[in-house]
């Protein structure tokens, strides 16, 4: 669980870092600040070169040296200096009267001592972090209670037997917090040293990209350097956990008492939650997205980017969006035999998590909007508030079922407007066939629960006018489903061969209809789960092919 919540800490973090940026940028709007993809790029680009991780080689170098040299001075130091009384009240005055006082004031004389090479470099860091990791140490060792030494001295244990078992494990853990701690401390005073007087490693390539007005190459040096921060931080975590275990026994007994139960490995976590949102049925709607692409091409010019974060944009809608539909309807889903094994109601995720799942699936869905453009972004608030609003529609509409259908029909004109920043009449005529297509199947599939949401109250077109009127009104949306084919076939000019996958279509409605009857309702989810996805993937089938054909691909 504790591994969960830092990768899902992690990628909220950056997500929200992200958004900012690209708020900020958007109202700057100077070349000083560039949209976090534009940076992102750059990043990946020199990323790409020997000379980028040279200098991320030689600053990792730099600030490892640096914090090894601290440490070994001052782990040792803080020690003896904790352990000892009459130690203490000679040194502390000296230690807390030059703690405060800036070293990096010291960097000419240092300079001038050891040259401009990385030596002088590494003994500024030292002498910074050195400070920072002997008070921390200092002050574990004065935490240690007195029954410790009181039992191993009526042992006849000496003062160096007290030091190996008691006060060298007890400081240990404090010795790695400040390690913690001064990784972003170390990172910023790398960061000055590297600016003047050198050739090499990542602050010299962030000066040197400001010096030469290369504003986008200075957020790549920031990235870098926030990497090897990350990185170090992380190591210095791992460490602690092998080099003192009893430490991480203790703090992961107090979370199992916390959270008893929760502890599920990361990998295991996630197929919960693809479960719980059934990620699988994206196979409903990705393929009209794929469609509208091909589509699209007629008219713009697509790329990896543009394609790779319209794919992120689903993604992150649909989950949210699902999210929050199984967050909503907890208490009705826990009351219906059909959905009380779902992760929500059986007590599988808690809300705090499903709540934390939502938010950070929203920010997805909004980072790759703002991605794409400055309206994508500006509408991906309305759209997810579109996408929302349908959870609550069964409480007080039977039109629900149009209400959903609505919300998924969003995603072609969605796409085309991505690409070519306007809206197409045809492309409207794709939405409309997915319209009627979701709808018709969520009446058939709501066929399933009649009896359940007349006696909760819920509002659905199975309970408002019956099993064999809904199975009509499913059938008629059906028949504009395929109606909507043949219109797009005439919109577009598609190739013939589109015709071949539109009959093919017409048939498989026709057999999910056949199948779901008055009196057995027992082949709903033949119709909704296999039929279904097959039609989807044979539209995108069929015009993928049909664009092949006429040679526009």
């Amino acid at each position: 669980m504790k591994a969960t919540r830092t990768t899902f800490g992690y990628i909220l973090s950056v997500a929200g870092i992200f958004l900012v940026w690209k708020l900020a940028a958007l109202g700057v709007s100077s070349p000083v600040l560039p949209p976090p993809e534009d940076a992102l790029k750059a990043f990946l680009i020199h990323a790409a070169t020997p000379v980028f991780w040279k200098y991320f080689g030689i600053s990792a170098y730099r600030v490892i040296a640096s914090i090894a040299l601290a440490w070994c001075l001052a782990f040792p130091a803080g020690i003896v200096i904790g352990y000892s009384r009459s130690l203490d009240r000679f040194l502390s005055p000296l230690i807390f009267m030059t703690y405060p006082v800036p070293k990096i004031v010291l960097l000419p004389v240092i300079l001038l001592l050891f040259g401009l090479g990385d030596c002088s470099k590494i003994i500024l860091i030292g002498i910074i972090l050195f400070f920072q990791i002997l008070v921390a140490t200092c002050d574990g060792v004065k935490s240690i209670s007195s029954k410790y030494y009181d039992s191993l001295l009526s042992m006849g244990a000496t003062d160096k037997d007290i030091i190996r078992e008691v006060v060298f494990p007890a400081a240990l853990p404090y010795s790695f917090t400040a390690l913690r701690i001064t990784t972003g401390t170390a990172i910023s005073v790398l960061f000055f040293t590297e600016s003047f007087a050198t050739t090499s490693g990542l602050g010299y390539l962030i000066m040197n990209s400001w010096a030469t007005a290369a504003y986008t190459d200075i957020f790549v040096g920031i990235i870098g350097m926030s990497i090897l921060g990350i990185l170090l931080y992380e190591v210095f975590s791992c460490l602690e956990k092998v080099v003192c275990p009893w430490h991480v026994i203790e703090t992961d007994t107090v979370d199992e008492e916390s959270q008893s139960g929760s502890a599920i490995p990361v990998l295991s976590r996630i197929v919960t939650y693809a479960q719980m949102i059934k990620f699988s049925h994206t196979v409903f709607a990705l393929p009209f997205a794929l469609a509208s692409l091909v589509l699209v091409r007629r008219v713009a010019t697509l790329d990896i980017s543009t394609i790779f974060w319209i794919a992120m944009a689903m993604v992150g809608a649909r989950s949210a969006a699902m999210g929050f539909n199984r967050y909503v309807d907890a208490v009705f889903d826990a009351n219906n035999p059909r959905t009380a094994a779902r992760e929500l109601p059986s007590n599988v995720l808690s809300r705090h998590e499903v709540i934390i799942f939502i938010v950070i699936s929203s920010l997805v869905f909004i980072l790759s909007a703002a991605m794409l453009s400055q309206p994508c972004f500006w509408l991906s608030f309305p759209i997810l508030a579109v996408l929302f609003f349908y959870s609550y529609t069964k409480r007080f509409t039977w039109l629900s079922h149009i209400i959903l259908g609505f919300g998924i029909s969003l995603v072609p004109m969605a796409v085309w407007f991505a690409v070519t920043g306007t809206l197409s009449p045809g492309i409207s005529v794709l939405s409309l066939f997915l319209l009627t297509y979701i709808a018709g199947f969520d009446v058939l599939y709501a066929c399933q629960d009649i009896d359940f949401d007349r006696r909760e109250g819920l509002h659905s077109i199975p309970a408002a006018f019956g099993v064999r009127s809904a199975l009509r009104v499913s059938a008629f949306l059906h028949l504009v489903s395929v109606l909507s084919l043949a219109a797009l076939y005439r919109i577009f000019v598609l190739h013939p061969l589109f015709l071949v996958f539109a009959v093919v279509i017409a048939v498989l409605f026709f057999v999910e209809h056949r199948l779901v009857k008055t009196d057995d309702l027992t082949q709903v989810n033949v119709a909704f789960y296999n039929i279904n996805s097959i039609i989807s993937v044979l539209l995108f089938v069929g015009i993928l092919m049909g664009e092949l054909m006429w040679g526009v691909l």
